[in-house]
């Protein structure tokens, strides 16, 4: 037990949150979970709260904008004082971005602000905070050689698509000003069972599309390249980015701040993994597929939706923190393992075994 830790997790009910939450109470930290529930949903968290270990976790419903709500939950002493905030909450998927970007852009501005302040006014009462907050790989510009922290950003000021890629970039510099340590989680393609299809993740999309016999929309060649990471490998890495106290091996992470890729090694094309889905329902159902077909991204999701065609993660930084499938003691997961792993267990809005690994991606874009 690590009565020292206290984890509060914004955005708790999505696929990350939710996974966090259970890696962290499962090492004896306690966690406390806040959610607006407008995207995510409460018994994903249902397990954490049904358990044995259910003194280490409680929910809070709120909006993290609420700024007197935020407050009172990181000051609240109840289950001890709150140690590290997790920000993992923000708008989900393309589909929805793109609805209203504007509208996304400020909300992703207000929950980065509202967190920041929320921190320096604990600070300023003598309480010892750690910052770690979701950002996004989208936030780095176009570019054929993978990723590092280092390279290239999207501007501040952008339309359609890309105020999202803004809005979390600003983000990242509130914090930078105001919490000044924070470390920013640069997320890359995370998936895993009982992602959200409706909002465009492009794995539980293929899924559900394949099983119900119709053939997989590809967006344009399907030459885009992307690299994917489960949800459970990158649950730990985080969990032990917002406590390193609970785990012993990860010291060198309590002064680490600043920007971190986090993300897999399992690098294909849309139209790869979508050959992946179709191979995985095939030996699942023993039934033939309808295929794929090339689609205009244009007609599929709106006329103002621009792509992404490579995108790589450099995680040296990553690997030299003692972080990713290097430090758990296995291989890392394969394409095919965590396209087999959707496939057996996604069943459409919540995944089969919820407790395992739950939830919808929060602030994150789809790959398509």
């Amino acid at each position: 037990m690590f009565e020292t830790s206290h984890v509060l997790i914004t955005g708790a009910a999505g696929l990350i949150g939710a996974s966090v939450a259970r890696v962290l109470v499962e090492a004896g930290v306690r966690v406390t979970g806040m959610d607006d529930l407008s995207a995510g949903r409460k018994e994903r968290l249902a397990p954490l709260m049904g358990s044995a270990d259910a003194d280490l976790f409680r929910f809070a419903e709120g909006d993290v904008r609420d700024r007197d709500l935020l407050l009172r939950t990181v000051l609240d002493r109840s289950m001890g004082p709150v140690t590290s905030v997790l920000h993992l909450a923000g708008r989900v998927g393309v589909r929805r971005v793109l609805q209203d970007p504007v509208a996304c852009e400020e909300e992703n501005l207000e929950l980065g602000r509202s967190v920041a302040a929320v921190i320096r006014h604990a600070r300023g009462q003598g309480r010892t905070l750690r910052a770690v907050a979701a950002s996004t790989s989208e936030v780095y510009a176009e570019s054929d050689e993978p990723l590092s922290e280092a390279s290239s950003l999207r501007p501040l000021v952008a339309e359609g698509r890309w105020r999202y890629a803004a809005s979390k970039r600003a983000a990242e510099e509130v914090l930078d000003r105001v919490v000044k340590d924070a470390v920013h989680l640069r997320f890359f393609n995370v998936v895993g069972p009982g992602q959200d299809g409706g909002s465009g993740m492009v794995l539980p999309r293929f899924i559900e599309a394949a099983r119900e016999g119709r053939p997989l929309r590809i967006h344009g060649a399907g030459s885009q390249v992307r690299t994917f990471a489960h949800v459970d490998a990158v649950a730990r890495d985080v969990a032990a980015l917002a406590a390193p106290e609970a785990f012993l091996h990860m010291e060198a992470l309590d002064g680490f701040r600043g920007a971190l890729n986090i993300g897999g090694t399992a690098r294909t094309s849309i139209l790869g993994l979508g050959a992946e889905v179709l191979r995985a329902l095939e030996a699942s159902t023993g039934k033939a597929s309808a295929g794929y077909e090339l689609v205009d991204p244009s007609v599929d999701v709106g006329g103002n939706f621009e792509d992404v065609q490579h995108r790589v993660p450099d995680l040296q930084k990553l690997f030299s923190l003692g972080l990713a499938s290097r430090r758990h003691g296995s291989a890392p997961w394969s394409l095919e393992a965590m396209v087999r792993d959707a496939v057996e267990r996604h069943t459409g809005s919540l995944a089969i075994g919820a407790a395992v690994y739950p939830g919808t991606a929060a602030c994150e874009l789809p790959v398509s």
